[in-house]
């Protein structure tokens, strides 16, 4: 029983991990109640949830102000571009199945409009689930990050499946249960964070390396430079 209540026993090591997953929830909603702030707010959570799985020191708080701040602009950018496609997306939705719009008048066509639209909606979300965590934690251009995102999302298409479950179950469960849908962000950010980071090490193996291996690495190559014999 002591062991299990000692700084390295399950109680804290698991009630740590809960705690820091329901305030990294609480920033996250409160930096998004401005909606137009939502994308740089996530990427920020990704920053926290891809270093915290990776038992990177820091603070939750200073760490995700941090990267929002960094982050702003591109994710900013990134999440008005889904926003306004999405929107486009469900309206076409909405005015095909409401017969707002008439199929037949446009031939042939209608009969693949529709489909389309459900396409295009799928891959939106699909790589939503990418360019915010990419965002946190490469350096790349607009472009760049909306490319690569759609070559993960596509590449990795069964790890692309199971974090969009994953999302869309966080949040059935969390309305479901009302008060859990204040930690939802954080549990899916955490959950999703374990499989993203296996697809981003594939990329860049050395991310999230520990400082120590890092610093003894750095130790041995000197150490052997100095052993081999001058030119």
């Amino acid at each position: 029983m002591r062991e299990f209540f000692s700084l390295d026993g399950p109680f804290n090591k698991y009630g740590g991990f809960l705690a820091d997953t329901l305030v990294l929830s609480l920033m996250w909603l409160l930096f998004s109640i401005p909606i137009v702030t939502i994308g740089a707010a996530t990427s920020a959570m990704f920053y926290v949830s891809t270093r915290r799985i990776a038992e990177r020191e820091g603070y939750i708080t200073a760490d995700f102000w941090l990267a929002f701040k960094a982050n702003f602009k591109r994710a900013t950018l990134l999440w008005l571009l889904l926003f306004v496609a999405g929107g486009i997306i469900a309206l076409n939705i909405w005015l095909l199945t409401t017969e707002a719009i008439n199929t037949e008048a446009v031939g042939i066509m209608g009969l693949f409009i529709l489909p389309a639209q459900f396409i295009f909606g799928l891959q939106l979300i699909f790589m939503s689930i990418y360019m915010f965590p990419i965002t946190a934690r490469f350096e790349m251009g607009f472009v760049q990050t909306i490319k690569s995102s759609f070559i993960m999302a596509n590449r990795h298409f069964l790890t692309t499946v199971v974090c969009a479950g994953l999302l869309f179950a966080v949040i059935i469960v969390g309305m479901a249960t009302g008060f859990l849908i204040l930690a939802a962000p954080g549990v899916y950010a955490m959950l999703s964070s374990y499989l993203i980071m296996r697809i981003f090490k594939r990329y860049r193996p050395e991310m999230d390396k520990d400082p120590r291996l890092e610093i003894a690495e750095i130790e041995a190559q000197k150490s052997q430079k100095q052993k081999e014999p001058p030119q």
